[in-house]
């Protein structure tokens, strides 16, 4: 089983992370965080966190098309 970043899309391969165009059929995939998108995903949330601390969490930390109130659409 290969481990695919779910943000990025990186395939870790040896233990180091690199972009494949393709992954064979025959191989299973598993979901989770390669270490750069942990390392931004988790600034994320702490400045979220920290946003919602002080009254602020519309904007703070999150791409736009994930903030509070904005469209889905």
């Amino acid at each position: 089983m290969i481990r695919r970043c779910c943000k990025c899309d990186k395939v870790e391969q040896g233990g180091k992370w690199r972009y494949l165009q393709l992954v064979p059929a025959d191989i299973r995939v598993t979901h989770g965080y390669c270490p750069e998108c942990f390392a931004e995903t988790l600034a994320e949330i702490e400045d979220f966190i920290g946003a919602k601390a002080i009254g602020d969490f519309g904007t703070v930390g999150l791409p736009a098309h994930r903030r509070l109130g904005s469209s889905c659409v």
